[in-house]
C-alpha cells in the first residue's frame, strides 16, 4: 500500500502516464482491425497488442527508473489496464466467439476489486498496490486474448487453464489483502524465491516458442 496524495493531473503528461493512456487509446483501432478479419489485419492486431504489452512494461520501468511514482500513475495504470481488456474482450465476444460467460465474471471481479480499492482510498488514504498473482493473472489473460485474436484453438484451451486458476489464486489475494487494511493489519509482501523465478521464466519461454510457431506457421509458412 501507498499513502495517496493529492492528485496533479498535470502529471498525465509525464512519459509513464501517457504510456497506460496508449492502451486506451489502441482498443479501437484493434476493434477495427478484428472486425476486417484478413490475414494483414490480424497480423497489424498483434503488431498493436505487442505494442500496448510493451507500453505496459515501460510505463512501470520508467516511472522507477525516474523515480516518478505518483498517485495519478498508481491509479491510471491498473486502471489502463482493466479498460484495455474489457474493451478489448467485449470486441472479441462479437468477432471471434470469446465465451461470454469468462467476460462476465471478469467483469464481474473489476467491478469488486475496483470498488474495494476505492473503499480503501476514501476510507484509509491508501493506494493499493498491484500484487504478483495479479500480474499473472493478467498476462494469462492478455495470452488468451491473443489465442482468440490468432484463432489458436490450442492457446485458447491452454491459458484458458492458465487464466481460470490465476483468477481464484489473485481474487483470494485480493480479498484478503482488503480484509487486512480494513482491518488495520499489516500486509506481508512475500520475498523473491529463485525456484519461482525459474519456473516463471521457465513458462515464458515455452509460451513464447508455442505462439511464434503458430505466427510463423499462420503468416509465413513453409
Amino acid at each position: 500500500m501507498s499513502n495517496i496524495e493529492k492528485i496533479d493531473f498535470r502529471e498525465i503528461f509525464q512519459i509513464q502516464n501517457l504510456m497506460s493512456l496508449l492502451r486506451i487509446f489502441l482498443t479501437p483501432f484493434i476493434g477495427y482491425f478484428l472486425w476486417v478479419n484478413s490475414d494483414r489485419a490480424t497480423l497489424i492486431t498483434i503488431i498493436l497488442l505487442i505494442i500496448a504489452g510493451a507500453s505496459d512494461y515501460f510505463d512501470g520501468y520508467l516511472a522507477r527508473k525516474l523515480n516518478r511514482h505518483t498517485s495519478l500513475g498508481l491509479i491510471l495504470d491498473p486502471l489502463a489496464d482493466k479498460i484495455f481488456a474489457t474493451i478489448l474482450i467485449i470486441e472479441l465476444i462479437f468477432l471471434r466467439d470469446f465465451p461470454a460467460c469468462l467476460a462476465i465474471i471478469i467483469f464481474l471481479r473489476d467491478i469488486v476489486i475496483l470498488f474495494g480499492a476505492s473503499i480503501i482510498i476514501k476510507g484509509k488514504g491508501l493506494i493499493p498496490f498491484s500484487i504478483n498473482s495479479g500480474k499473472y493473472y493478467f498476462a494469462a489473460l492478455a495470452l488468451l486474448i491473443a489465442s482468440y485474436v490468432i484463432k489458436f484453438p490450442f492457446g485458447q484451451q491452454l491459458c484458458l487453464y492458465l487464466t481460470v486458476i490465476l483468477f481464484a489464486v489473485s481474487s483470494f489475494e485480493y480479498a484478503r489483502n482488503y480484509y487486512l487494511v480494513i482491518h488495520d493489519r499489516e500486509i506481508k509482501r512475500s520475498s523473491r524465491n529463485v525456484v519461482y523465478m525459474y519456473i516463471r521464466g521457465g513458462l515464458t519461454v515455452i509460451l513464447s516458442v508455442i505462439y511464434l510457431y503458430k505466427l510463423y506457421e499462420q503468416f509465413i509458412g513453409f
